[in-house]
């Protein structure tokens, strides 16, 4: 097995290049929504890495590591900001010392570097985490607004103790990389019972080892202990995969307790997903995820019959009937915003609901506090 600073494990292959389009793209719109509103935000990389990998097909070396990435963002979105502080987080030596030369190469072409501040620990993740929330805890203080992005090669040194403690504070989101096909692959070792019971949090995982479909099942049970266990609303899975589209690498789960953020992360994986899978399946698919692809009409019609059985006589708003449906998080359908307002709009269109416009200025449109009447058409008449 190669060591974390290993040249191997530091080639830019697609999946890594999509992982960081979910990435950037989140975070061009996470940093003007909390910038604008606090004085002070978080971005914190729990396995920062080297700063840089090697291009697959030629060789030259990419300053493209998820640091670099991050910092980036913040120094384009800067005038939403008031100060952003970015914390990097990597325990190999040699990793740590090759991430300070890039973000030097880096400095000179930031134009905002005042509004930025980087701190970087040479340490294990969960030994920085639990400094900073002890110190917060006895100060009875919370994190700042704070997204963690933990990026680990394997499934080790991640408790899930300390991804509780960070959820637990309000305004705070976590993007994870899990190790689903290796955790499923390791599961029956007895040697790694320790480890199991640490990143879940629970023993529940032993009663995985006899399933068939374990990689499923061990993701499904990570995103129960989430939301049952450490309290979080929203919840969200993507798969990443090689190009024979059947081996599984791994999966990135996004966590938070805000509506808004799942939502914009919901839509980001729809439009780099395949066929609206909220997958990447390998290189071969970089074409299909070139733009949002519908579902076809098919689709629109089961969502149509779904949101009449689940709302049958309510009077919810617009932003309401977007929130109730991502709850419970194991039922919640995989369609983004535009595809609810489309339904919406052609069951009004059918008389089938009636919509009292509040929020929307024209009579085809549907945000915000517009309340729908989710009632018969012969009550409508």
């Amino acid at each position: 097995m190669y060591k974390d600073s290993a040249p191997e494990k530091w080639v830019y292959k697609e999946h890594t290049k999509v992982k960081h389009i979910l990435l950037k793209k989140y975070l061009y719109a996470w940093i003007p929504i909390l910038g604008r509103w606090n004085p002070i935000i978080c971005y914190f990389d729990g396995f920062a890495g080297r700063g840089e990998y090697k291009d697959e097909k030629t060789g030259e070396v990419l300053n493209v590591g998820s640091p670099i990435l991050a910092l980036k963002v913040a120094d384009k979105k800067a005038e939403y900001l008031d100060k952003i502080v970015c914390i990097f987080v990597e325990s190999d030596i040699e990793n740590y010392e090759n991430l300070e030369e890039a973000i030097e190469r880096e400095k000179p072409n930031m134009k905002n570097l005042k509004k930025i501040k980087i701190i970087m620990e040479n340490a294990e993740f969960a030994h920085v985490c639990d400094k900073i929330l002890e110190r917060l805890e006895e100060e009875k203080c919370t994190l700042v607004p704070s997204f963690f992005f933990v990026d680990p090669f394997g499934f080790n040194g991640i408790p899930f103790t300390i991804i509780k403690k960070i959820l637990s504070n309000p305004k705070t989101e976590v993007f994870f990389n899990f190790m689903a096909r290796d955790i499923a692959r390791f599961i029956k070792l007895p040697q790694l019972k320790d480890n199991f019971t640490e990143l879940f949090g629970t023993e529940e995982w032993k009663s995985l080892m006899t399933l068939h479909n374990r990689e499923q099942a061990v993701v499904e049970l990570y995103r129960k202990q989430l939301h049952e266990n450490a309290g979080v609303t929203y919840s969200l899975h993507f798969k990443v995969s090689e190009s024979d589209k059947l081996r599984t690498l791994y999966y990135l789960i996004h966590a938070t307790n805000n509506f808004k953020g799942h939502g914009i992360m919901k839509g980001i994986m729809f439009n780099q997903s395949a066929h609206g899978s909220f997958a990447y399946l390998g290189p071969n698919d970089v074409s299909e995820r070139s733009q949002i692809r519908l579902f076809d009409i098919n689709d629109i019609g089961q969502l149509k019959k779904y949101l009449k059985d689940r709302f049958q006589n309510e009077t919810l708003t617009y932003d309401k009937v977007l929130e109730k449906v991502c709850i419970p998080w194991y039922s919640e359908p995989p369609y983004i915003e535009k595809h609810y307002r489309q339904a919406l709009k052609e069951l009004e269109k059918e008389d089938k609901i009636k919509v009292e416009r509040i929020t929307s200025k024209t009579k085809r449109g549907l945000k915000g506090d517009d309340r729908i009447f989710f009632i018969d058409a012969i009550q409508i008449k």
